[in-house]
């Protein structure tokens, strides 16, 4: 790991100048003192060869013990320019901004504590450096930093965002119900049923990552739903006249077999996350079932119990007023079904037409926002002087070759020019870029000799006295192996998306079996890359998981229902809410990163909660009440279309609150959460009555099922 430094000149002027140098020098200095730090590689410290008569000399490009006129300070500039490592790698092609390089080797006991202590000092050293040098202007980059990052913004938005999302979200709740006993059975619950989820992360040992983070939130949309469910229904019942006992024992009854449902179906969903290769996410499965199975606990033995004990009141009405609204809007619906069901198609269409338009793409340097310190100085570093993305390649010597051979070095220099030559890559450092240096230095810098030699004695010669003149920290432990039998490629690119990252990498191995004869031992990694390949990886297996236990429910509730048509229909309503908000997504924005796998777990629990409560409730009336379709809309209305209401509105409105966060990771999950949300509202009230009324419609016989 590292940690990137970029030293810009605040007027944009050249750095080579005597002054600007000996500040470099003494940042460089100091940052060897930079905690768990192994190597710094900065523009002052890179090896300038000198050859003189017979003699090789290898010394800093710029030391502060020998003063440098003017021809030397622009002799070395030009050299700083021309050379294929320091140019886009350690300044920029202007010479207004240079860059040092700390290696860091973290002991990896504790990240917690190491992280912050790296980057703090790190801050530290460029604060004073500002100080002392006004004409710099410092920006870091960096996994490190990045990771430094994540924690400091989720705690900025502590301070507003989250306590605005839940403070939002009681006021609702309240204005609602107009009971702030309501609200209190509905948050007890809530933290219930976290405390159950996020408990079980104690008990197993694992450690709070990234991806646990989201778990409340999944366990509470679905803890807030099952709360008020059955607490609408209740307080629909006592405004009708029936007294608390009376009330919630039918409430219960009536919602009992749906919360079960959309728990288990919710439960099983997430712990489809055990088959994602990526042990955070498996653990956010694990939580999230574990918390709504206790949310579904506390609905039916906690919440009844907090009703019976704890004093509320509730002001009777006719029962025609009480569920006068939904009454109405049944009554629209069934009046303009064939027209909702026809547009609603439209929609549809247009929506799956804009899905294509996504991408998975994980890119790191987006999931902060744009008036953010860090996306600014990351932005700065990768558009000014070297770029965020990043890949590493061992390339082996092959049977009868050492690191000095020139076929090898042929093959390694042939492979880093066809790597500069792709889209978006700045800067290719590898072991041959050293050897034709040293071989031109040699020649008394002929540009005719920047190439392989032949003779692989002379390059042998050429590699010892490198390295015996290398000082203390610029050895070439970071470029060859240890057994010399392997020597890395490192490419840098000004693209930091993760499938740009996959693209680049699977062109190259297509290159490299072509041009080697042995590739199993080649080696391809590097940060940006991992992540790419877990997000992606992660990201295909939630999909995979929720879409398939999507279909799994359908056939579930086919037998359930004992009716093929609505386990169909149960599908259909469950896709389409999901589809269509990533259509939208795919207008807005298209990238869908790993953050946005907690919207798709969000909608999951409320998709399925809305659908199996209005479908259970229309199944009720149409095969135990022995109703026809239109009768049978107008009593799932009446029964859970206010409670789909409130539980929409009070989410939509939270998650809203969200989009206020800086983190644009957090931002965007909330707008998409937020569409989902709205778009499951709008299919529930208009287009599943209208699929209902035109697909059954034949009459139905009582039965007891």
């Amino acid at each position: 790991e590292f940690v990137f430094v970029a030293i810009a000149t605040r007027d944009g002027s050249d750095l080579f100048t005597e002054t600007n140098l000996q500040a470099l020098a003494s940042l460089t200095e100091r940052a060897w003192q930079t905690p768990y730090s192994i190597r710094v590689d900065s523009l002052t410290n890179f090896p300038y060869t000198v050859v003189s008569e017979d003699d090789f000399v290898v010394e800093d490009l710029y030391n502060t013990d020998a003063a440098l006129d003017s021809t030397d300070l622009q002799t070395r500039k030009q050299f700083a320019l021309q050379e294929p490592a320091t140019i886009n790698a350690l300044i920029s092609e202007d010479s207004s901004v240079a860059g040092m390089r700390i290696l860091i080797k973290l002991p990896g006991i504790d990240r917690a504590v190491e992280t912050p202590k790296v980057v703090f000092f790190i801050r530290d050293m460029v604060a004073k450096f500002e100080r002392d040098h006004p004409q710099f202007k410092t920006y870091l980059s960096g996994q490190i930093v990045v990771d430094q990052a994540f924690p400091e913004s989720t705690e900025a938005d502590m301070g507003f965002v989250w306590p605005a999302f839940f403070v939002v979200m009681l006021v609702l709740l309240g204005f609602i119900f107009r009971s702030l006993a309501f609200v209190l059975f509905t948050v007890l619950t809530a933290i219930c049923s976290i405390a159950t989820g996020m408990g079980l992360l104690g008990w197993t040992g694992m450690k709070i990552n990234a991806a646990v983070t989201v778990a409340p939130i999944m366990i509470l949309t679905l803890a807030i739903a099952d709360s008020v469910h059955i607490l609408t229904r209740y307080r629909l019942l006592r405004q009708q006249g029936q007294n608390k006992q009376e009330a919630l024992h039918t409430s219960l009854q009536q919602n009992a077999l749906p919360v079960l449902l959309t728990s288990l179906f919710t439960a099983a969903g997430f712990l489809t996350l055990h088959f994602n290769d990526s042990p955070p996410y498996q653990a956010l499965g694990y939580i999230v079932c574990a918390g709504v199975i206790a949310a579904w606990l506390y609905s039916m033995l906690l919440l009844p119990a907090m009703v019976m004990l704890i004093p509320h009141k509730i002001r009777a009405l006719e029962k025609a007023s009480a569920t006068l609204p939904m009454a109405r809007w049944a009554d629209w619906v069934i009046q303009h079904q064939k027209a909702l069901f026809f547009g609603g198609l439209v929609v549809i269409m247009a929506g799956l037409m804009c899905l294509p338009l996504n991408r998975i793409n994980d890119d790191p340097v987006k999931y902060f926002g744009s008036q953010q310190t860090m996306r600014q100085h990351m932005e700065f570093v990768n558009n000014r002087i070297t770029g965020l993305g990043a890949l590493n390649y061992s390339i082996p010597v092959q049977q009868g070759e050492k690191l000095t051979s020139p076929s090898y070095l042929q093959r390694l220099d042939n492979f880093s020019q066809w790597l500069a030559q792709q889209t978006d890559v700045v800067h290719v450092d590898s072991m041959a870029d050293i050897i034709k240096r040293l071989n031109q230095s040699w020649h008394n810098d002929d540009p005719a000799f920047y190439r392989i030699p032949d003779d692989e004695e002379a390059i042998a010669q050429l590699l010892l006295l490198y390295e015996m003149s290398l000082p203390f920290g610029g050895d070439l432990s970071t470029m060859i192996s240890r057994q010399h039998n392997a020597s890395r490629v490192r490419v840098t690119m000004d693209n930091t998306a993760g499938d740009y990252h996959i693209q680049l990498d699977q062109q190259a191995w297509v290159w490299l079996d072509k041009h080697s004869t042995v590739t199993s031992d080649i080696v391809s990694a590097s940060a940006p890359l991992m992540f790419a390949h877990i997000g992606d990886r992660s990201m295909k297996g939630i999909l995979v998981g929720l879409i398939g236990s999507l279909f799994i429910m359908g056939i579930v509730l086919a037998r359930l229902f004992r009716s093929t048509k609505l386990g169909l229909i149960s599908i259909v309503c469950n896709v389409v809410p999901v589809a269509l908000a990533f259509g939208v997504w795919g207008l807005l924005n298209g990238n869908i990163d790993v953050g946005l796998s907690v919207t798709l777990g969000i909608a999951f629990g409320i998709v399925v909660d809305d659908t199996i409560h209005f479908l259970g409730k229309y199944r009720h009336a149409r095969q135990t009440l022995a109703m026809d379709s239109e009768a049978a809309v107008r009593f799932a209305f009446a029964r859970v279309g206010p409670a789909i209401v409130i539980t929409s509105v009070i989410l939509i409105a939270g998650f809203a609150m969200l989009g206020f966060s800086a983190m644009n990771i957090t931002a965007n999950t909330s707008i998409l959460t937020t569409v989902t949300i709205a778009i499951a509202l709008a299919v529930d009230l208009l287009f599943i009555p209208a699929l209902l009324l035109q697909f059954d419609r034949a009459p139905r016989e009582t039965t007891h099922g």
